[in-house]
């Protein structure tokens, strides 16, 4: 069932308590001209007004699987929601990392230097590979856990099930030799991208590089997701200090082209974009402390470009980092930030106080994905 909107948010002076007025794309000025009325605006709905329910404290991990579970952290301990109800406990530990099967039900889990095949439901774990620590690979798994493409040779172990490894070279440049930063597998599973520091390769299946592409060499990827024709990637970069930016990498074009000053962005099923973008002029720089703009507008699109949903936050009463994740499915939009009024919130207090400040909610987009 879903919840009310959380009680600290709407404290935050939030320009999202009306719904917006935004004149449609498609409408025609010659309308006006032929003597024809002209269509009202079209309502964009807040977050706010949309189905939603409040998290509990906890810092959100992820997606997990294509059927709306997502993972959050509370307390040190993770755990598995469906439509915000807890469905299990998860046996990983916060700070390893981890990817689940297209079901769920399942994920690999990467405690360096081994890997781990994890039954969510029953918390059944198998050994099934280890690597050199010292080597600091970078390990993806197919979608269907059947390939996995990593940057240092792997040990598979007696009870592992049967895998294609696939090895990620280094790369040469006039320079210098460039280890791969970050690895992931196309949804279908038939491309696999591999991000250097000043280059993006596209490999097939099999692991034979069929596309290069040259990117800027700062700022390091946080994710990044294939178009739907494979003929493009969009990664998100960030930076020791925020907002990040966004490289499109076209497969044609053989270069990537950069979008800056993008808080949080996150590509879902169906196309769905979600954005957390900072507004007005950025902050006059006076120390090294991280920059926090007044105002931040958060957005989901359409794969054309419509605006679904938008909702504008303020920060001065405490509410920041603001994220977006967009559901596999493009059904669900989890939508994040800390918030300094929280009992037992310290920030620079290490990782016990944090869990206390995180809060967030799920919004149910079934209504605008029409």
């Amino acid at each position: 069932m879903f919840g009310s909107f959380p009680r600290a948010l709407r404290a935050a002076h939030l320009v999202a308590c009306v719904t917006l007025l935004v004149s449609p794309a498609s409408a025609d000025p010659a309308n006006a001209q032929g003597g024809r009325q002209t269509p009202p605006p079209a309502l964009v709905p807040t977050f706010e007004s949309l189905p939603h329910t409040a998290l509990p404290t906890a810092r959100f991990e992820g997606w997990c699987g294509q059927n709306g579970r997502y993972i959050l952290d509370e307390n040190g301990q993770l755990n598995a929601y469906e439509a915000g109800t807890k469905v299990a406990a998860v046996a990983v530990s916060p700070g390893h990392a981890w990817q689940c099967s297209r079901d769920g039900r399942q994920l690999i889990n990467i405690s360096i230097p081994h890997v781990f095949m994890v039954d969510i439901a029953s918390g059944d774990s198998q050994w099934i590979a280890s690597y050199d620590e010292k080597t600091f690979g970078n390990v993806a798994f197919s979608p269907d856990f059947k390939s996995v493409a990593s940057s240092t040779p792997l040990e598979l172990k007696p009870q592992a099930p049967q895998l294609k490894v696939i090895l990620v070279r280094d790369k040469s440049t006039a320079s210098k030799t460039e280890r791969p930063d970050w690895i992931k597998w196309s949804e279908d599973g038939s491309e696999i991208a591999v991000v250097y520091p000043t280059s993006v390769d596209i490999l097939d299946r099999d692991g034979v590089t069929i596309a290069s592409m040259t990117k800027p060499g700062n700022g390091w990827v946080k994710d990044g997701w294939f178009e739907k024709d494979q003929r493009a990637l969009t990664l998100f970069m960030e930076q020791e200090q925020p907002p990040g930016f966004i490289l499109k990498c076209s497969v044609a074009g053989k270069r990537c082209l950069a979008r800056t000053r993008i808080e949080s962005v996150s590509f879902g099923g169906r196309g769905t974009v979600g954005t957390v973008i900072p507004l007005g002029r950025p902050p006059v720089r006076e120390d090294d402390s991280i920059l926090i703009s007044k105002e931040y507008a958060a957005e989901i699109r359409s794969a054309n470009s419509r605006l679904l949903v938008r909702q504008v936050f303020s920060t001065r009463t405490g509410l920041r980092p603001f994220h977006i994740a967009v559901s596999p499915s493009g059904k669900w939009s989890i939508l994040t930030w800390d918030d300094e009024n929280q009992p037992g919130c310290v920030y620079g207090q290490g990782d016990a106080a944090l869990y206390k400040c995180g809060q967030g909610m799920l919004v149910d987009l079934t209504k605008v994905i029409k």
